[in-house]
């Protein structure tokens, strides 16, 4: 089968026009619509049907940025098995000590705390993403290293890391 760019007919890229993958989604919606292919003999319709699913799936993980960085570098093979990723030690140790701070703020209630280190978050994920930065924007499915790879699996495990981290300053934020 072929994959969800090929599918919507784009280059692998990690950037994508939303209005035009959209477009090219709802084409293919009504292509693969099971109302139109009532005609069918019963395998076409499930065939159909899958396809449709497929449209879904591939519209679905390629809309949203986070699982279609992740579905690109799978594409490449690069391997996100469960318990086989592990990040480095210097950021992890950066990060305890962040959630330190966010929990010292939290039992504080102090908001200019808490605000003062979204700042400090927004800085860390552009300083994350300055890293790759170069590869992302110069990808070439066909020039990029393996090193490279690992570089950008690196940068999507600390980017969800720093996306919990987030999440948890907004909730406190928003209390």
């Amino acid at each position: 089968m072929t994959n969800y760019y090929e599918h919507f007919g784009l280059e692998w890229q990690f950037d994508i026009n939303p209005a035009d993958l959209k477009k090219k989604f709802l084409l293919k919606s009504r292509e693969y619509h099971p109302d139109f292919h009532t005609d069918k003999s019963e395998a076409e319709q499930e065939a159909i049907l899958a396809q449709s699913s497929f449209n879904n799936t591939a519209y679905k993980v390629l809309n949203n940025p986070d699982t279609r960085f992740k579905y690109l570098l799978t594409l490449h093979n690069v391997d996100f098995e469960e318990g086989k990723q592990s990040l480095p030690q210097m950021f992890l140790m950066e990060m305890m000590d962040f959630n330190e701070k966010l929990m010292d703020a939290q039992m504080e209630g102090d908001q200019k705390i808490i605000s003062s280190l979204t700042s400090e978050l927004e800085e860390i994920e552009k300083g994350l993403y300055s890293g790759v930065s170069g590869i992302i924007e110069g990808y070439k499915p066909d020039q990029i290293t393996a090193s490279e790879l690992d570089s950008l699996k690196e940068y999507f495990f600390k980017k969800k890391y720093l996306l919990r981290i987030r999440e948890n300053l907004n909730k406190f934020a928003s209390s």
